[in-house]
């Protein structure tokens, strides 16, 4: 899953791309967490704009049958943007960047 969070700095908010991988029975249940951003802002397009520092997820596409996956985000609240992966290389990375805090383990008891 691919989701966005905000961070506050000295010059306001940043939007990033974060990524988790939740239990396939049961999508309440999050199995890794990427402790830091897979994608944050760092293009011109991505910094400035309507509302600067902002990537945010929109829709993704995945190909089956090699794994490509196609992520469309926003862009500044200006752009739309388009970003590649494959499946196992971002899952691995996830898994491997993962730290689950306890409100995370918690999203499925609520």
């Amino acid at each position: 899953m691919f989701y966005h969070g905000v961070t506050s700095t000295c010059n306001g908010y940043v939007y990033s791309i974060g990524g988790a991988i939740l239990d396939l029975d049961d999508p309440s249940v999050v199995r890794y967490r990427c402790e830091n951003f897979l994608l944050t802002p760092e293009e011109w397009y991505e910094e400035k704009g309507f509302v600067p520092n902002v990537c945010f997820p929109c829709a993704t596409i995945c190909d089956p049958s090699d794994g490509r996956i196609a992520i469309y985000y926003g862009a500044a609240d200006s752009y739309i943007a388009l970003a590649f992966t494959r499946a196992d290389e971002i899952g691995d990375y996830i898994k491997e960047h993962s730290r689950l805090t306890e409100s995370d383990r918690e999203i499925g008891r609520r």
